[in-house]
């Protein structure tokens, strides 16, 4: 009889002890692009800013285009994006998994050289 305790107790006591390894996550966040920060937006001022200096503080954008039939106006592009991975599993219990993409592009619309508007575009992937 003894013994049968004696063993009941270990086998409790070696599951709780290992009950606090059973547990496991990993998040994993990639970023890509350009971030267009509302504190530099703010910065702009409609009409005054100047495409040179859009450049010299955001760099290059991932695109341009010009408006056909509209001189001296151009569409300048700043994508970014972030992926989001998250797992956790609870040994023999759960596992689970999720992942997330999300895209922003800010849009800044260029005439003779200086902003004259500019939007943001949210999306998930």
């Amino acid at each position: 009889m003894a013994r049968k305790v004696l063993a009941s107790l270990l086998l409790v006591s070696f599951l709780l002890a290992a009950g606090g390894c059973l547990v496991v996550a990993h998040k994993d966040i990639s970023e890509s692009g350009t971030v267009v920060t509302s504190s530099t937006l703010d910065q702009i001022v409609l009409g005054e800013t100047t495409e040179a200096w859009l450049i010299a503080t955001l760099g290059e954008p991932n695109d341009r285009t010009a408006v056909q039939g509209a001189e001296n106006i151009a569409i300048l592009k700043y994508r970014h994006m972030v992926d989001r991975e998250n797992e956790g599993a609870v040994f023999l219990l759960f596992s689970g998994s999720s992942r997330s993409k999300r895209q922003s592009t800010t849009y800044f619309e260029i005439v003779n050289g200086v902003v004259n508007r500019y939007w943001i575009e949210r999306a998930r992937l």
